[in-house]
Parts: C-alpha cells; sequence; structure tokens
C-alpha cells in the first residue's frame, strides 16, 4: 500500500547522504588483507605499504598474539555470554585486569569493549547533574559523546592550554557540589602532540577536579615498559587505555583506585550492561602485554626510529610540528589536495589515508601518517620520495 499524505520517513537520511556526496565527502567502508608479520596489506588486489594503521608495535599479527587468541577461545569459547555481573566473568578477565593495573601503576584496573564505550560511558558515571566536565578542545569524538551522554554542563578549554583550564574553574560556579572532572588525552590522535600533564594535573590539583586521561596512543609505546604517558603521573585519577592500537587486540581498559573501580562497576552502564570482551580479544591482549613488559619488541629502538623519521621529513621540507610521536601530520589545507596527495601515493604502493571534515576543522585535511615498529628505514625513504613527488608535482604538503 502506497504511503499518502507523509514525507518519506527516510528522506532526512538521504538528504544528508546525498549533501556528503556533493562535497566529496562521502565515507565508505574498504577492506583491507593483512599481509602477516609485515606492514602491508592487500586492497583491491594490490600491495601497499601501510602507514595509516595504529598497530604501532606491529602485534596484530604477531605470532605469540595469534595464539594467546586462539588458546583463549579453545579454552572459554568464542565469546563471553554475558555481562561480567551475570555470568560473562571469566578468570582471564581478572588476571589481564591485574596484569594492567601493574603496568600502569594503579591499584586497580577494569576492562571495556572499546575505548569509544569507556570513555562514551564511564563519563557519565562520575558525573551528576552538579557536575562540571571541561575537556580539551581537540578530544576525541568519544570524550565528547560521553560529555553529551550525561547531560551535564560541560566546557572545552583551548588544546592544551593549562591556564585557560585554570580560568575556567575559577570562574565557575562555587555552589556547584559536587567535583569538576577534567578530560584530556596524552597523545592526542590526529595530530600526534601531547598534553601538558604536569601542567594539567597542578591545575586539577589547585581545583580539586577530577582528572581523566585518555592514554590510548601512549600505552604499549612510551615509557621503559610500556606505560604509557599517563602512568607516572600519579595525580590522575582515571587513565583509560586501549587494546586495539598497541596491544594489537580489542578493547579498553581503565586504570584506577580500587573505590573508583568499584563504583563503576555499580554504576557504569559500559559495565553493567555490556556482554563481557570475547575471550580470543583478552587472550591475544594478555599476550601482548607479555611481549610489551618483555622488552622483547626493543621499544627504545622503535622511539629512535620515531625521532629519525620526523628529521628526515624535516630535512625534505615537511612540517610535522607540532608532534614528536609516532602519529605525523601532513597538513595539506583543503579536500582535494589531501585526496591528490594520497592516491599519488598510492600508486607508489603507500596507503596513507587523508583525513578531511568533518572529522578535522574546515580548512585542515591532512595525511594522518602512522610510524609502526615494523617500518624500516627503507619504507622511510619510499615515503618521504613520494610525498617530494606529490609536492613537487602541484600538491602541496
Amino acid at each position: 500500500m502506497e504511503s499518502t499524505g507523509h514525507r518519506d520517513r527516510f528522506h532526512g537520511f538521504r538528504s544528508a547522504l546525498e549533501a556528503r556526496t556533493r562535497k566529496g565527502r562521502l565515507r565508505v567502508l574498504q577492506e583491507v588483507g593483512p599481509e602477516i608479520g609485515t606492514p602491508f596489506v592487500r586492497r583491491d588486489g594490490r600491495l601497499l605499504l601501510n602507514f595509516s594503521s595504529n598497530d604501532y608495535l606491529g602485534l596484530a599479527t604477531d605470532p605469540e598474539v595469534v595464539v594467546g587468541a586462539v588458546e583463549a577461545a579453545e579454552r572459554y569459547g568464542g565469546g563471553s555470554g554475558s555481562s561480567r555481573l551475570v555470568c560473562g566473568g571469566f578468570d582471564l578477565h581478572a588476571r589481564l585486569e591485574s596484569g594492567l593495573a601493574e603496568l600502569t601503576s594503579k591499584p586497580s584496573s577494569l576492562l571495556f569493549v572499546s575505548g569509544f564505550q569507556a570513555n562514551a560511558s564511564v563519563i557519565p558515571a562520575l558525573t551528576t547533574r552538579r557536575s562540571l566536565v571541561l575537556c580539551d578542545k581537540r578530544s576525541h569524538a568519544s570524550v565528547l559523546h560521553g560529555c553529551q551522554l550525561a547531560r551535564v554542563p560541560f566546557r572545552r578549554f583551548r588544546h592544551n592550554d593549562p591556564d585557560h583550564l585554570d580560568s575556567l574553574l575559577v570562574g565557575a560556579r562555587k555552589d556547584r557540589g559536587d567535583p569538576a572532572l577534567i578530560v584530556t588525552e596524552s597523545v592526542f590522535s590526529v595530530d600526534g602532540d601531547r598534553a601538558p600533564l604536569t601542567e594539567i594535573c597542578d591545575v586539577a590539583d589547585r581545583h580539586g577536579a577530577l582528572l581523566m586521561v585518555d592514554d590510548a596512543h601512549a600505552v604499549g609505546v612510551f615509557g621503559r615498559g610500556g606505560e604509557g604517558l599517563a602512568a607516572r603521573h600519579p595525580r590522575i585519577d582515571v587513565l583509560l587505555g586501549t587494546l586495539g592500537k598497541a596491544f594489537g587486540a580489542a578493547g579498553a581498559f581503565v586504570a584506577c583506585s580500587e573505590l573508583l573501580r568499584s563504583y563503576l562497576v555499580n554504576f557504569c552502564g559500559g559495565v553493567i550492561y555490556s556482554t563481557a570482551p570475547p575471550p580470543s580479544a583478552v587472550g591475544a591482549a594478555e599476550a601482548a602485554l607479555r611481549k610489551i613488559r618483555s622488552g622483547a619488541l626493543r621499544q627504545g629502538d622503535y622511539l629512535d626510529f620515531i625521532r629519525g623519521a620526523h628529521a628526515q621529513l624535516a630535512a625534505a621540507g615537511f612540517e610535522t610540528h607540532p608532534s614528536d610521536t609516532q602519529i605525523v601530520p601532513v597538513q595539506l589545507g583543503d579536500d582535494r589536495s589531501a585526496l591528490a596527495c594520497a592516491g599519488h601515493l598510492a600508486s607508489r604502493g603507500i596507503l596513507a589515508v587523508p583525513i578531511r571534515p568533518p572529522t578535522v576543522p574546515e580548512g585542515t585535511a591532512r595525511l594522518r601518517l602512522s610510524l609502526t615498529r615494523l617500518h624500516t628505514g627503507e619504507h622511510l625513504d619510499l615515503l618521504v620520495e613520494a610525498l617530494v613527488e606529490a609536492r613537487d608535482g602541484g600538491v602541496r604538503p
């Protein structure tokens, strides 16, 4: 039966997709196949050197990590079956949590299904209608979702500006009742720059605020034992890390005090109402944790490689500031230049995905390059050579 007198219920969705298509910004999913143990992937039958992966330590296809996933699945099954408050909590969940707490020098930790889910559910759990949330202007989308879901007042302080954060807290209502919650990242996911954590900890101390730091892009990579950047600051109340980046697995965790862990178990919807992480992901993460803490991955050599890569790019005339990490932004400005540069790199066998609005502000399209432990000096030479060709051919990074 045909509808009469009613507007097409899908009209808004269709119009939004059409508008994005007109701007050349329609997102589509693309499949790739990993080449095990290498920084290459296959896409559309072509072998591409991958400079877009967050598998920073190359552990996603590491044989020991794969065995950890398989053995956990064989022992515990394909899924957990329920939330941990029902019957989905296994000893391997608790064992991994203990190891992650030790890694980050926190009394305890708690697993989540993903980093997005953790941010989106922990922030509402830690706040009430009398709270105030302050997050960095360039915080990840999951942080902003968490603030919106919390339905509390939130303000965004200027990027990496502890003085502005301090002024916002000074100007906040003194009678709000509950402590303010400050949320930032240690390494920012798009530009690869670091937060001034010492200064932000000082601001939190002055105002008696809770402090939550997303260490997703630092844990496993930085620190003498792969503990990340936030672990060296005891003042941080909630440290969030992911298991799908440097750990090469899936999921996330929060490291915190025993008090806050118990509170989250009782009041955080992401824990209460979500099926526990699957055994295979937990087994993979546990194997990755062992390798990270053992020193066998020689993270120091990897960090030296990152420093050398920045120097080589700078010598070739590419500005990578403000990053000094494994995330390297190559600014291009407009969408067309970003797409053209990525296309040229693809023609040279290099995968470097362009990041465009609405993920980044208008006029700031860029390539977001990721340096991994599996990349070599030869791979870096190929990347720099292709970037120089793109620039000299009319694309202006």
